[in-house]
């Protein structure tokens, strides 16, 4: 039996996080994805956690946490919110590997 490698992605609607979906999504059986994080696309966030179903959401942007947790709310995951948790998601001992796709200003 495979063992799956776990991924926290953060910055998933950006294109270096895209580009990873990609790879995760044409190499099925070795990966599977723990957590997605972005700053403030709801759309595609929720687009990405359709696809992927991952454990952990997380949106940078306290502005839209609302809107995210209409959208998501009810589903198998949990809804992390702003830089703090951004951070924890970093450090999480659950994922093989953690891949840094932010862009920080």
């Amino acid at each position: 039996m495979t063992n799956l490698r776990s991924l926290v992605l953060l910055g998933s609607t950006g294109s270096i996080g895209r580009s990873t979906l990609d790879v995760v999504a044409a190499h099925p059986g070795v990966f599977t994805i723990l957590a997605l994080a972005a700053y403030s696309n709801v759309d595609l966030l929720v687009e990405q956690y359709r696809r992927f179903h991952p454990k952990y959401i997380c949106l940078v942007d306290p502005g839209r946490a609302d809107e995210l947790r209409q959208r998501l709310g009810g589903n198998p995951v949990t809804l992390l919110f702003g830089e703090d948790d951004l951070i924890q998601l970093a450090q999480t001992a659950e994922a093989d590997t953690v891949v840094n796709a932010v862009v920080w200003a």
